[in-house]
């Protein structure tokens, strides 16, 4: 439910004229303002009551996914909702205001369905950065626990995998330290990447930080995979165009290489599959990504 879509339909904040005493030219400043002040009053209880009226939407969907499998997140629907309204969003609506607004209305409304934790792990000598960047996304009401190594934060995840995140440095980020190839121990198979962080951003730019949950990903549209595999024989740029994937070395630690595709793969993609087939070995998607 769209807050512009039901104002428009009411006759509400987005078609109303702002009729006030400052349209009048012999009104007094001090009438001018009260008149502006009310206005914009009227405009705050309206907002409220949409905002009254998303959440209980939030509340049916809650009941709808009560059995679901992993954190009630859909990182693709996410990123898709705000390309849309940014797309839809006049002046002087800034892109940075309706990313800010719809974070933490879509923040409220996870946290309706469930409360998920928020581990941060690592970020060497910046772990505050590390912690705005991830209180920012899910909000200012979000559990978030500082870990010192992105390992400790991925195990929790492991340990609680319906109500949990794990918020990581970006893998291979210079000064990071080499934590990636930790990604290829069997305990954390099941963990995808869903998410880089900020949220808004260009999509050629590495991410300051990455979303890990027990859950797969949806496409949303120019999406970028990381995978993971051996290459001990530096067959890499071979093997992608084999299989007709377009991507780039991001880090390697031998014989590991962690891989940016460009597109969506599903983690049964069966072109990921095909790589260990063309000089590379334990090829695996880990997850997929999109940004504003």
């Amino acid at each position: 439910m769209e807050c512009v879509r039901a104002c428009t339909r009411r006759g509400g904040l987005p078609q109303r004229p702002l009729r006030s005493a400052a349209m009048n030219d012999e009104a007094k400043p001090e009438q001018a303002m009260e008149a502006i002040r009310a206005e914009i009053d009227r405009i705050d209880e309206t907002i409220l009551s949409l905002v009254g009226e998303r959440l209980r939407a939030a509340d049916t969907v809650a009941g709808l996914k009560a059995h679901a499998a992993g954190p009630p997140i859909r990182a693709g629907r996410e990123v898709k909702m705000l390309r849309r309204l940014i797309s839809r969003a006049q002046a002087p609506i800034e892109r940075e205001l309706v990313v800010e607004l719809w974070r933490a209305l879509i923040s409220a409304g996870l946290r309706r369905q469930r409360v998920v934790d928020v581990y941060v792990g690592g970020g060497r000598g910046e772990p505050t950065r590390m912690f705005d960047v991830a209180r920012r996304h899910f909000g200012a009401r979000a559990r978030i626990q500082h870990l010192p190594e992105p390992q400790l934060a991925l195990q929790k995840v492991v340990e609680k995998p319906h109500d949990s995140v794990a918020v990581t440095p970006w893998p291979a980020a210079p000064g990071v330290g080499s934590w990636w190839p930790a990604l290829s121990e069997s305990r954390f198979h099941a963990l995808r990447l869903i998410g880089a962080l900020p949220v808004l951003g260009p999509i050629e730019e590495d991410p300051t930080a990455a979303v890990f949950a027990a859950c797969d990903n949806e496409e949303a549209g120019d999406d970028i995979t990381l995978l993971l595999a051996f290459d001990p024989h530096h067959r890499l740029q071979r093997a992608l165009k084999e299989v007709d994937l377009v991507g780039r070395e991001l880090g390697r630690s031998e014989p590991r290489v962690i891989v940016r595709i460009e597109g969506f793969l599903s983690p049964n993609d069966p072109r990921a599959a095909a790589l260990d087939g063309h000089g590379l070995d334990n090829a695996r998607v880990l997850g997929s990504y999109a940004r504003v």
